[in-house]
């Protein structure tokens, strides 16, 4: 496992048209609204900046991590998960090693809109603050990692980028991402209490804040991870019998 998440982790860092759209969008889309909305306050109380900063923070996480399905689909496509079968590697690894690609790819994008808030933005949180925010942040991505994995798992080479990017963005549109969710039409607003999108931003600002993490968007994110996670086991499972 640790010879396979490395040799994941070098092909990344060789693709850097991979790492740009995916680390740089979220920054240029932040500086972009904190500087068109970036005075006052929500109406939860928050301040403006560090609002449209954890939901861009949160955008480039999803949209790393749930890209990362278009190499599992490229891969099952030129027969390297059949190779990898032949060898000791065990199904439930590698099916982990791609998770925690996707969680690892989901950091430079956490990092960086954080890191040019702090220094652009003069987005000022303690070191704990930061810490708490950034946690949050990241291990709400758990779930877009099974998503991204089970995409990866039912796509074709040619379809799962398309098919990644509507899905990244449908939950980030949804999730209040892009539009609060206390702007939304009330139906809108309950939907995106489904996602786990909108709870992966309001868990960091909730612990930006100081306060502990919602009951009901723990359950959220659970149900999202388990039920994608299943799907992407299955979808292994069954290509595993055509070896």
């Amino acid at each position: 496992m640790g010879v396979l998440l490395a040799a994941e982790v070098r092909r990344i860092l060789r693709s850097p048209r991979f790492l740009i759209f995916t680390v740089g969008f979220p920054v240029v889309y932040f500086l972009i609204f904190s500087g068109l909305y970036g005075q006052g306050d929500t109406p939860d109380g928050a301040a403006t900046t560090v609002y449209l900063m954890v939901s861009m923070a949160a955008f480039g996480a999803i949209s790393a991590s749930v890209s990362t399905g278009g190499r599992v689909a490229v891969e099952r496509q030129a027969g390297w998960n059949r190779q990898l079968r032949l060898t000791p590697l065990p199904g439930w690894a590698y099916l982990v090693v791609k998770a925690a690609v996707a969680m690892l790819v989901a950091l430079p994008a956490l990092v960086l809109v954080f890191l040019v808030a702090g220094l652009f933005k003069h987005v000022d949180l303690t070191a704990l603050e930061w810490l708490r925010v950034f946690v949050a942040a990241w291990i709400g991505v758990l779930p877009f990692a099974a998503i991204g994995l089970f995409i990866g798992q039912m796509a074709t080479a040619d379809s799962a980028q398309g098919m990644a990017t509507v899905t990244m963005l449908l939950f980030s549109l949804l999730g209040g991402l892009f539009i609060p969710a206390f702007l939304l039409p009330s139906a809108m607003a309950t939907i995106a209490r489904l996602l786990p999108s909108y709870w992966i931003a309001d868990t960091a600002r909730a612990a930006v804040a100081g306060d502990a993490p919602a009951l009901q968007g723990i359950l959220v994110c659970v149900i999202w991870l388990a039920a994608a996670g299943g799907l992407a086991v299955w979808r292994y499972r069954r290509d595993s019998l055509r070896v």
